[in-house]
């Protein structure tokens, strides 16, 4: 009987020590580093810290988050690699900065002639969502989203047709900055964190940059010409990516808060406002915007189209069959039209686009 008593008491210590261990393992708070390269203050910042309490209030406290933002914990071109290897969760970056490693989703970067940053976002997510590029595969996509349209902006020369970017030299990276070689410009990749000192000391005569850069990285206080290219509508992606072991280590109420959280919606409205509010700054400070007429706009939109065959070009020798890319092609422009319609309808206001989408500020 002793030894049944000690056998039983043996138990019961290791069925409440068990017990315990359990209880006290899911009650433990899901502990998330997310990173960011964007300065604490901007609004890509600020959407950052909105996530990260919505989805903590969500699962009531069950998900915790350190947030590093302005590249404190990894910089732009070390957010992909440094999330795959699990120093940050969750990371917010962009492509170009990895330029030739998302050879697919480069597809997006191409002068598609976006009309405006809340059409750009939803399209990414849709081609995301239809074709699934493998080169995702090392990580949890919560979503794309793209920066709003590429412009012009300058220093010291205004630029009203092509001809006037001949001897310029503007910051631009990966697909961008072949989209500037091919209307004449010259591109010098620069980290956008340099690009104001950059300016200041003429090591650049500008940018082919978003007009929300003009707050964001207050190239306001340095410019004086702003050329609204928007016909050409250029993007680059962004991205949001989670860790794929700590993806699959959540709990299934937790998968579950992220699954059905509105990123697409929460950062095409952040980015459709920022670049609102850069047009605002730069109004403000007195800069010039000129708009190109729709002669000179055709002509631009032409000479980017070379960068689109050097695509297709380069994607064949990687064994994607030009009618696919065609397919690809053709589906964003479906798409553009499907979510520019989509916009009228909602009536949201951009800073780039038609004159029926264009904010109004004046």
């Amino acid at each position: 009987m002793k030894v049944e008593r000690q056998g039983w008491l043996k138990g019961m210590v290791f069925y409440i020590f068990s017990s315990l261990v359990v209880f006290f393992t899911t009650c433990q708070a899901v502990d998330l580093r997310f990173a960011n390269y964007f300065p604490a203050p901007s609004m890509q910042s600020q959407v950052c810290e909105e996530i990260i309490r919505d989805i903590e209030q969500a699962t009531q406290g069950k998900v915790k988050f350190r947030y590093f933002p302005g590249g404190s914990l990894l910089t732009a071109p070390r957010m992909y690699d440094g999330v795959v290897e699990g120093i940050a969760d969750i990371g917010f970056s962009n492509i170009e900065y990895t330029f030739g490693r998302f050879k697919e989703t480069e597809l997006l970067v191409l002068p598609h002639g976006f009309p405006t940053v809340w059409v750009s976002v939803h399209v990414a997510n849709d081609f995301l969502a239809t074709y699934q590029p493998k080169e995702w595969k090392d990580v949890h996509v919560l979503a794309l989203h793209t920066c709003p349209l590429y412009n012009i902006i300058t220093v010291k020369k205004p630029v009203t047709k092509l001809e006037d970017l001949k001897g310029l030299t503007l910051r631009a990276i990966g697909y961008v900055a072949k989209t500037l070689a091919a209307l004449g410009g010259t591109p010098r990749s620069i980290p956008m964190a340099e690009a104001y000192d950059a300016l200041t000391k003429g090591v650049i005569d500008g940018l082919m940059s978003p007009i929300e850069t003009l707050e964001t990285w207050k190239f306001a206080e340095i410019a004086k010409y702003v050329t609204e290219i928007w016909p050409v509508g250029q993007v680059n992606v962004f991205y949001i990516v989670m860790n794929k072991k700590t993806w699959e280590s959540l709990p299934p109420d937790v998968k579950k808060v992220f699954s059905e959280y509105p990123f697409v919606e929460k950062l095409a409205k952040m980015w459709n406002e920022v670049d609102i509010r850069g047009r605002k700054v730069g109004k403000e400070k007195g800069l010039q915007f000129i708009t190109l007429s729709p002669t000179e706009a055709a002509r631009w939109k032409a000479k980017a189209r070379e960068v689109i065959d050097e695509y297709i070009r380069n994607m064949e020798r990687e064994g994607i069959s030009k009618n696919e890319l065609e397919n690809r092609l053709a589906f964003i422009k479906e798409r553009i039209d499907y979510w520019t319609k989509r916009q009228r309808e909602l009536g949201i206001k951009s800073s780039t686009g038609p004159e029926d989408l264009l904010v109004k500020l004046d």
